[in-house]
Parts: C-alpha cells; sequence; structure tokens
C-alpha cells in the first residue's frame, strides 16, 4: 500500500507540480514591472482635452483608448493588429505622460489635461458615437466589438526596452522597409530600426503621385529658402538624391541648396519622404511610395503579418528592436 500511495504522489508531481513551474518560468514576460506602481494610476484614469468641444474630459485610460484605436487604425484589421495598435498607442501616450510628468512640463495644447485630441500634436480620438455612424449601422456594433477586445485583451500591457516605456511611434504604411529615428529625426534610438515591411503594397496609399507647375515649384522653394538660386530650366536645377537605410530621400540637391527629404515633403505636402522628381515642361510631378513617417510600427505591415498567423506581440517585437511587452500595474 505505501508503494502505491508513492506511486501516486509522484504521479501527480509530475502531472501538476511540474507543469506548474514550467509555465511560471515561462510567463516572466509578462510579470508587473513592480517599481512602475507610483505611475500605475496613469493607466487608469487620465484627463484628455477634446480638441473638438473645447473641453477637458476624465476618462478611463483603456477606453479612452477605444477611441484612440477607432481614430487610428482600420477596424477592418486583423485582430492581432488591432491588439498590436493597441499597445503601440498606449505604450506612446504612457511614455509621453510620464515623461512631461517627471520634467514638470505643462503643455499649453492640452488645456491642463494630459493629453489631447489632436491628431497633429498628440493621437487621433474619436467618441464612440461618432466611430460607429462612420462605420455605418451594418457594420458598426461589430468593428466597435473588436475594439473592446483588442484593448480589453491587452489592457495594461505596454512596451519597454531596458525596463523603460518605449516612444512607440507608427505610421500608416511603410515603402517597404521602415526607417531609422535618425534619419527622420534626427536621434538614434536602438529599438527604431530600419526593418523589411512586407505587405505594404495593400495599402491605398502605398504609392501616390503630387503634381505643382512649374511655377508654383519655384515659389514654394523660395518660399522656404529665400534668396536660393534656380535655373531657368527646373530640369538644370534638380539632383540627385542620396537615400537612407529604409530607401527614402535623405538629401537632395535642388539649384544650389541641399534638402532633406522631410523637408521637400513638408514643402510640397506628400505623403512621405520617399519620392522621385520628374520635371516636365510646364509641371513637376512627386511620385511617392508609403504614408507617413516610416518609424516603428507600420499598420499595414502590421495587418499582413497578423494575416500570416503572427500574434500582436510578435508583431511589436519585430517593428520595436530587442523590447520587451509587460503589464503595468494599476
Amino acid at each position: 500500500m505505501k508503494q502505491l500511495g508513492y506511486a501516486a504522489l509522484l504521479l501527480m508531481f509530475i502531472i501538476i507540480i511540474i507543469p506548474f513551474i514550467l509555465v511560471r518560468g515561462c510567463s516572466q514576460e509578462e510579470m508587473p514591472i513592480q517599481e512602475e506602481k507610483e505611475v500605475g494610476e496613469k493607466l487608469y484614469t487620465i484627463r484628455v482635452y477634446i480638441k473638438e468641444e473645447d473641453k477637458v474630459v476624465e476618462m478611463n485610460f483603456n477606453e479612452y483608448l477605444k477611441g484612440v484605436l477607432a481614430a487610428e487604425m482600420p477596424a477592418a484589421f486583423h485582430i492581432e493588429a488591432l491588439k498590436a495598435q493597441t499597445v503601440a498607442a498606449r505604450t506612446y501616450v504612457y511614455h509621453r505622460i510620464r515623461n512631461n510628468q517627471r520634467a514638470g512640463i505643462e503643455i499649453p495644447e492640452h488645456k491642463g489635461a494630459d493629453i489631447c485630441t489632436d491628431h497633429t500634436h498628440c493621437k487621433a480620438w474619436v467618441s464612440k458615437k461618432d466611430a460607429m455612424a462612420k462605420w455605418g449601422m451594418l457594420s458598426a456594433q461589430k468593428y466597435w466589438d473588436k475594439i473592446d477586445r483588442a484593448v480589453d485583451d491587452t489592457a495594461n500591457l505596454i512596451i519597454t526596452y531596458e525596463d523603460e516605456p518605449i516612444d512607440a511611434v507608427f505610421h500608416s504604411t511603410s515603402s517597404g522597409k521602415t526607417e531609422n529615428s535618425e534619419e527622420v529625426w534626427g536621434n538614434s534610438i536602438p529599438y527604431l530600426r530600419s526593418i523589411l515591411s512586407e505587405g505594404e503594397e495593400y495599402s491605398p496609399k502605398y504609392t501616390s503621385t503630387v503634381e505643382v507647375s512649374i511655377d508654383d515649384f519655384r515659389s514654394r522653394l523660395y518660399n522656404s529658402r529665400p534668396g536660393m538660386q534656380l535655373k531657368e530650366d527646373i530640369r538644370e536645377c534638380v539632383g540627385e538624391a542620396e537615400k537612407t537605410e529604409g530607401g527614402s530621400v535623405k538629401t537632395i540637391a535642388i539649384g544650389d541648396q541641399s534638402f532633406k527629404g522631410t523637408e521637400i515633403r513638408k514643402i510640397f505636402h506628400l505623403n512621405s519622404a520617399n519620392f522621385s522628381i520628374d520635371v516636365q515642361d510646364d509641371k513637376v510631378l512627386f511620385y511617392v511610395t508609403g504614408y507617413g513617417h516610416g518609424v516603428g510600427l507600420s499598420q499595414y505591415g502590421a495587418n499582413y503579418l497578423a494575416e500570416q498567423g503572427k500574434t500582436y506581440q510578435e508583431i511589436l517585437k519585430y517593428y520595436y528592436k530587442d523590447v520587451r511587452v509587460v503589464l503595468v500595474e494599476e
């Protein structure tokens, strides 16, 4: 009988205890960051300045993110892409709020709030009512249920690099490769590296063309660089472009000046800095690839990876180098 008892205990140890130990050992990456407790409350309630209504509203962080997700990414996307976008957006906002608090900075555009809904300054945001109206009666509930699931399933998860929340920037569509951070903003960030991004051609904004008259081309350049010299024949003014690792224009000579690709993008309102210039008799054509700054997570690239079976964590770790996805305690 004793031998049977020992055998039963041994079997229980093998079936229950060992798997429990192994599971705990494999899930360390999802453990909370203990030292983040003092700022964890910011993942519960934040103050949002709604620019369209000119008012500050206090709301649950995860509920706020549902409005961000509805505004920033097509709800028709794969659920894993939506989850990846949610974690990236949460991290971006969390990183920004925490840095402002640590530096004691009050942002005038926020009108006393933690964040604002102006997409040119923070992240786009839309109310549930407006989002559902935009989607239409047939799709509204289905899409909002996906938004709910994407946010709720990733509640309070953020991305960290060396135990610090990252600047989780993202964009709509790359040109097939993302950009190194220094090529766009000047500062090299170790987790924002250029990588291959497949599936971008499925984006409706993968390619675009901008046409301007010769006179408009001259005028905009003169306004940006007063005193610059341009020859009569504009075809003789446009030089070869130096390219970034991601394929965008790093610098290009026009007339007697050298311009950054990001400058030309701004001057001529291009979708990205990945462009070529074709000068014809009476007009200048910009052939553009990609949409956005090209750094960090590509939304269309993320959706492609999700459709290939990648999870949201795999997508995030693909676009942000050497990061972890962790839970911040409330």
